[in-house]
């Protein structure tokens, strides 16, 4: 018996599993030829091992196993880190915290920006059978596996910690690798990557994540200096500007605009906060939440009102960033993007999953770009980055973090729920 969660089978899902159609013509009027060696590289293994997943998952699918990948791919998503990673800060892990919110967060921009470099399509299904729950998964590029990045990045920066920081090894090391291990494989055993898809997400989150490890600190005092929001909005802009164009309307440089002004806000909400000294001290930047000196209903409160002042940002930000944004570029720059412009991460919190899968985007994919297009840029994905939606999600991102590290200990400060010999 199929399982529930085997959606691409459904008709209606089809468009949302073969979206990249863009002919091959398009992409050699369109990309370098080192773009194109890649990306055909990449697709010849692809291709080599589409028939080989679909016998694996043939041979070794059953309803157990298809709910257990399910569940290991919903641990490791976009929505689950966006979630999760407010807590290590809520619970007072503040080096800790900022730390692995920049290794995460930066692996989905280095995800993201290979992604529409290679733009090389997920296993073709079928005969693969893409078992998910989130089907506007199914419209991205597949090479390299984001999942498996920002897993990879994760589990190499909590292990750091664990093994030189809090000394901790033995099972509690082997049970994160196992979970880790797991959430990789259901990538493959769902059919949505290639095991060169989730080898180069490998690849490219250890690399960032060492990278991370060694220069993390340096960095962190860099962006606390007093020229530190120059740096910090500087490193965004080149960032942001960086990303390469995809052929096709690939929504993966959302999620890079999002991720990269989190960490904007992480760090022009640290630099805020080293100068506030009734906040700031003892050189104290670490405790943002939690404190054990205070009592249960205290810090409960702290979590709750650390919560709630995120989601009140959330929902009142955004219509009046796009006003904005609409206010201050022509329409030539801020565009109103397709429907499946919106189909991201933070988006399927809001139950739009669905309609991001089932909307027919075909009307939307260019053949072959003209020449002042390919020059200027202006051509698949820009219709994306370019969009007011998008370009509002930088401010908004950046608003998240600086709420978390610096509006609501302004709030506990004046609700007198700050502890005397910390500053948090």
């Amino acid at each position: 018996m199929p399982s529930r969660f085997q959606l691409d089978e459904d008709d209606d899902h089809q468009k949302s599993a073969n979206f990249i159609k863009a002919p091959e013509s398009a992409y050699e009027a369109v990309y370098s030829p080192t773009r194109l060696r890649l990306r055909r590289l990449v697709l010849q293994v692809v291709e080599w091992e589409v028939p080989r997943l679909a016998k694996m998952q043939r041979r070794w699918r059953s309803p157990a196993l298809d709910r257990l990948f399910v569940f290991a791919g919903m641990l490791g998503n976009h929505t689950f880190f966006m979630l999760a990673l407010p807590f290590a800060h809520i619970f007072g892990l503040g080096v800790f915290g900022r730390g692995l919110s920049f290794v995460v967060l930066w692996s989905f921009y280095f995800s993201s920006i290979v992604k529409d470099y290679i733009s090389a399509p997920r296993p073709a299904s079928p005969p693969v059978v893409q078992i998910t729950r989130s089907p506007a998964h199914t419209i991205e590029y597949g090479f390299p596996s984001s999942h498996t990045t920002y897993v990879a990045s994760a589990l190499l920066y909590i292990s750091h910690y664990m093994l030189n920081v809090w000394e901790v090894s033995g099972l509690w090391l082997y049970l994160l690798w196992a979970i880790g291990i797991v959430i990789i494989f259901s990538r493959v055993y769902c059919g949505l990557h290639s095991v060169i898809d989730v080898t180069g997400g490998f690849v490219i989150g250890a690399l960032e994540a060492l990278v991370f490890i060694y220069c993390y600190e340096p960095l962190d005092v860099l962006m606390r200096s007093d020229p530190g929001p120059l740096y910090i909005i500087a490193a965004l802009y080149v960032a942001l500007s960086a990303m390469p164009r995809s052929l096709d309307l690939c929504p993966c440089c959302i999620d890079a605009f999002c991720a990269t002004s989190v960490t904007a806000g992480l760090g022009l909400g640290a630099w805020v906060y080293v100068r506030l000294p009734f906040l700031y001290q003892d050189g104290q930047s670490d405790r943002i939440a939690w404190d054990t000196s205070l009592t249960l209903t205290q810090n409960a409160m702290r979590c709750f009102i650390t919560l709630a002042l995120s989601v009140v940002w959330k929902l009142t930000s955004k219509p009046v960033m796009i006003s904005v944004i609409r206010r201050l570029f022509s329409k030539d720059i801020a565009v109103r993007a397709p429907d499946m412009a919106v189909c991201t991460a933070s988006d399927q919190t809001d139950g739009k999953s669905n309609e991001c899968a089932d909307a027919d985007h075909s009307e939307h994919l260019e053949k072959t770009p003209t020449p002042q297009n390919i020059k200027s840029g202006h051509y698949g994905s820009y219709a994306i980055m370019a969009a007011d939606e998008n370009l509002a999600r930088v401010p908004i991102y950046i608003g998240l973090p600086m709420v978390v590290t610096v509006v609501s200990p302004l709030l506990y400060y004046t609700l007198g729920l700050m502890p005397d010999q910390h500053a948090t």
